[in-house]
């Protein structure tokens, strides 16, 4: 237990567990007995490798949509010019489809001129394109 004062002056009481390292150990054998992990790529790598990587690399999560590559980039820039909304997290809420999908569609919506690049705040300017209505 602790006290935790953040910028303000607003105090706020913050618990945490204390895990042995006997404890951590214990947790890491048991998740090395369950398998060989499964690392998605575009999350370890870094920054510059993941600019170079090309959406054909990224795996593929179609959930249960079982539509084609080109339709779901087409509904997403039907719905980012519809709503003028444009993110990674908003693209796989209204598809249902993976990060490593969403993120593909955006790279590749910002080389076509639909969108902008991120500012600061991970924003993107809409910019329309050649699917605007």
């Amino acid at each position: 237990d602790m006290l935790y004062m953040a910028g303000g002056g607003r105090i706020t009481r913050v618990h945490g567990p204390f895990c042995s390292d006997e404890e951590v150990e214990k947790v890491v054998n048991h998740l090395k007995r369950q398998g060989e992990p499964v690392y998605l790529e575009a999350v370890t790598a870094d920054e510059e490798e993941a600019e170079e990587m090309d959406a054909s690399e990224l795996p593929a999560d179609d959930g249960d949509l079982g539509l084609a590559s080109s339709d779901i980039y087409e509904q997403a820039v039907s719905i980012v010019l519809r709503h003028k909304k444009a993110s990674t997290s908003y693209i796989q809420r209204r598809l249902q489809i993976g990060y490593n999908r969403a993120a593909s569609i955006m790279e590749r919506m910002e080389k076509e001129g639909i969108v902008g690049p991120s500012n600061h705040a991970g924003k993107r300017e809409i910019l329309g394109g050649e699917f605007e209505d």
